[in-house]
Formats: C-alpha cells, sequence, structure tokens
C-alpha cells in the first residue's frame, strides 16, 4: 500500500476535522458509491460488517457528516452520496494505493517490449498508452505529448531558400533542431541576413559575448536599423515556435467509454461531454498548465478540473520524453471513479513511458 501527498498546506489544514469514526463512515460511504453507483444507507454500511458499530449509530455519523459538507442526499431516500468536499477529503487522507496485478503488469510491460522489438514511432508508443489507460478504466483518456520545458536556446541560424523566402533554424541547449520558411523581403542581401542572424542569437540565445563581439554587434543593430520590423517578426516567430502548442501534441481517447457510465444517461449531460472532443485547445491548455506542478500525479476533482462540465475529476501524472522534456497522461471521468485504480494504472504507465522515450527501459526488467 502507498499514500501520496495530493494536498496543498491549506487542506492539511483540515485533516483532522472528522474523527475516526467519522472518517470510517465516509470511507464506506465513498467506496460502496463508487463500486454500485447507488445512493448509501446506514444498513448498506452496517451490512458490511466493516465498522463495528449500530445502524442507528452510523445514521447519526452520516448525518453530522451531511451537515458538514462531506455527504448529501440526492433523493427524499435515506441513501446518501458524498460531495466533492468529501470526495477530496477520502482522495486525500482515507485512500491508499495498492500496486496493480501481475496481469496488468504484464500487459504493460507488452507495451515496452512492442515499442521496441517493432521501432515504433514516439507517436505509436503514446497512443498504446492512452488506450490501454481507457481500456483498463473505462474512462475517457486525455495525453499531451513531450513539451520541453523553457529549453534555452543555443544557436539561430538563417539563410535564403528562395529569393523571398529563408530558412530559420533553432537549437536548444540539448540539441534539439527545429526549423521554419519564413517570408524576407526580396531585397535581402545574404549579407543582411548573416548580421540578422547575428542579431537573433544575440538577442534569443544565452551567450557571453566578448567585448570585440558586443561592440559589433551593436554596430550590426545600427547598420539594420531599417530592418528593425523584419528583426522583430523574426524573434516572435522564433518565440511562437517555441511557446505555442501544436495541435497534434494532444490525443483523445475512450470517450465512448461515457455511454457506460450511469451518470451519463441524461442527453443533455452526454452532449456536454461530447463537445469536449472539439474542445481540444482548452484541454491542451489544462494539461499545460498542469505542467508547473512538480507532483508525481495530480487529482483535481469537481469545480478543481477545470472543465466546464459539473460532477467531473481528471487525475494526471507526468512523464519524462527525450531531452527533459515533460509530458502527461490523464483520465477524465465521473468523480465515482476509482480513484485507487486510476493512480494505480496511471503511475504505471508513466514510468513505463519514461524509460522508453529516455531510452532507459530494459528488456529484461519487464515482466
Amino acid at each position: 500500500m502507498k499514500r501520496f501527498s495530493f494536498t496543498s498546506e491549506l487542506e492539511k489544514e483540515h485533516e483532522n476535522d472528522l474523527n475516526d469514526r467519522q472518517r470510517n463512515v465516509l470511507k464506506e460511504v465513498c467506496d460502496a458509491f463508487i463500486n454500485t453507483s447507488v445512493p448509501v444507507g446506514s444498513r448498506t454500511i452496517s451490512r458490511s460488517g466493516r465498522l463495528s458499530c449500530s445502524p442507528a449509530t452510523i445514521r447519526n455519523e452520516m448525518a453530522d457528516l451531511e451537515m458538514m459538507g462531506y455527504l448529501f442526499s440526492p433523493h427524499t431516500s435515506a441513501g446518501r452520496v458524498p460531495t466533492e468536499k468529501g470526495y477530496r477529503f477520502y482522495v486525500n487522507f482515507l485512500l491508499e494505493y495498492e500496486r496493480i496485478s501481475q496481469l496488468e503488469e504484464s500487459l504493460i510491460g507488452k507495451i515496452a517490449i512492442y515499442a521496441r522489438e517493432d521501432h515504433l514511432h514516439t507517436q505509436d508508443i503514446l497512443k498504446s498508452a492512452i488506450k490501454y489507460a481507457c481500456q483498463k478504466t473505462n474512462l475517457a483518456g486525455v495525453l499531451l505529448a513531450p513539451r520541453k520545458s523553457h529549453n534555452q536556446l543555443k544557436s539561430i541560424r538563417l539563410f535564403r531558400v528562395l529569393e523571398n523566402k529563408a530558412m530559420l533554424v533553432t537549437v536548444d541547449e540539448y540539441g534539439g533542431i527545429s526549423d521554419q520558411v519564413v517570408t524576407i523581403p526580396a531585397d535581402t542581401s545574404d549579407d543582411v541576413l548573416e548580421k540578422l542572424g547575428i542579431l537573433l542569437n544575440a538577442q534569443l540565445c544565452h551567450h557571453r559575448y566578448h567585448q570585440y563581439e558586443q561592440e559589433f554587434i551593436e554596430k550590426t543593430r545600427h547598420l539594420l536599423s531599417r530592418y528593425n520590423n523584419l528583426l522583430s517578426a523574426l524573434v516572435n516567430q522564433v518565440r511562437s515556435a517555441l511557446d505555442d502548442p501544436d495541435s497534434n501534441e494532444i490525443l483523445l481517447d475512450g470517450f465512448v467509454n461515457f455511454f457506460d457510465q450511469p451518470e451519463f444517461n441524461d442527453t443533455g449531460k452526454m452532449k456536454q461531454m461530447l463537445r469536449l472532443l472539439d474542445q481540444k485547445e482548452m484541454l491542451l491548455n489544462l494539461l499545460a498548465k498542469s505542467l508547473e506542478s512538480d507532483r508525481e500525479i495530480v487529482v483535481n476533482i469537481g469545480s478543481d478540473s477545470g472543465l466546464e462540465i459539473k460532477d467531473m475529476s481528471v487525475v494526471t501524472a507526468r512523464y519524462l520524453g527525450p531531452n527533459k522534456s515533460i509530458g502527461k497522461i490523464g483520465l477524465i471521468g465521473p468523480l465515482r471513479m476509482d480513484y485507487s485504480k486510476v493512480v494505480a494504472t496511471l503511475l504505471r504507465l508513466s514510468n513505463t513511458l519514461s524509460q522508453l522515450l529516455m531510452g532507459s527501459v530494459k528488456l529484461s526488467e519487464v515482466k
């Protein structure tokens, strides 16, 4: 068993808000509702035999938990379900995470073996991983391909390819190369292109220049004053290429799984969910923003998820790619998702992806 910290310092202050019996009752309600999707009554908990107290005592504790905002009654029946607050307490303080089964370990290991034996490209490996995660959890999956985290530029080159076109090539500190064709005035000489390249290096690359080099750069900048607009445009293009995510960097899978969730029997809610398929940019921004967190696993429940749809949770895990790039693999589902299974699956998958994409996995270690 393993515990993970998903809490902020502010949330940790509430860890002792519930006594032991209240914690146990809340855990039983969450476990039962996650498994059945049916509101949980005191008799259901009493029959499980895991609590040594009467149904009346359990009923009183459930009423107190409802008053404190951890449970609510969706109907006039005695059954109760967890609120967002209840799920947060459950995930942060009550749930322990077991390792995934040997069978699941074997299946994930096969992804690594196939990737090595078939020499799969990165995109194929990522597609296999997200497809597996969705199949194992019956949830929707989203994956952000590895993105470089503020890699510094080492050099920039600019050279003509046509009369009014030039190739802009950037090399980062880890050897990553990218290029793009840019438009230039037709009368721009090769000498001017070379000097513009010098100025781009001075402005965007992190070099220490000797005094004579600095003087040459300042002199070049003065001589090229008529090309200030072109230089500014080139600077913006380089920065845009570094900062703006490409639409191909996000993979979606398993959204059809929502048809199997009782929470989405409502047609209106299903339409809302399927609209996410047309909102790749929003999902991409959510995942990209979550890269700022250095936590191994991030659990965002309900209104914390950033999704427009209520009653949804998003669980994401970090993985590493080439040249210290970072990606995210996540699962989207109802508040009632099996957080223990989701966390265990994402942890194992993220570790496997890191090993594969960084080239450090050994097949002898994959079982």
